[in-house]
């Protein structure tokens, strides 16, 4: 990190990977524990990943990368994966509502629901 806009650029990423992990809530506490446990939700697998690739690139130039590009490379990883985790936890809110909005507890997703016919009984034809 030499020059200004590469420092500005780490910067961003990194303010980029916080506001990806933040939970909504109704106070503060709810926020702040909830993007903290978000982020420990998905820092194993961030962490995983950026070990992953930094085997290869080093198998690939025969150095590892300076720190700040393994920190740029994590952080773009994280917030990969708390975008997908915020796109399962919003629909799952969103689902969630659908169900008490319509007030009827039995009207939860199943197979039947989903594939009316996939419950039917066929009588076994043994020859």
């Amino acid at each position: 990190m030499q020059t200004l806009r590469e420092k500005i650029s780490f910067i961003l990423t990194a303010l980029a990977y916080v506001v990806f992990h933040i939970r909504t809530g109704h106070d503060l506490k709810t926020i702040a524990s909830g993007t903290f446990i978000q982020m420990m939700t998905t820092l194993p697998y961030a962490v995983g990943f950026t070990y992953i690739f930094i085997v290869i690139i080093r198998h690939l130039t025969g150095q590892r990368p300076p720190w700040d590009r393994i920190l740029r490379l994590f952080f773009t990883i994280g917030i990969l994966f708390a975008f997908f985790f915020a796109l399962y936890e919003y629909g799952d809110r969103a689902e969630k509502m659908r169900l008490r909005d319509e007030g009827a507890e039995e009207q939860k997703p199943t197979v039947s629901r989903f594939c009316p016919d996939a419950n039917q009984k066929v009588r076994s034809y043994w020859a």
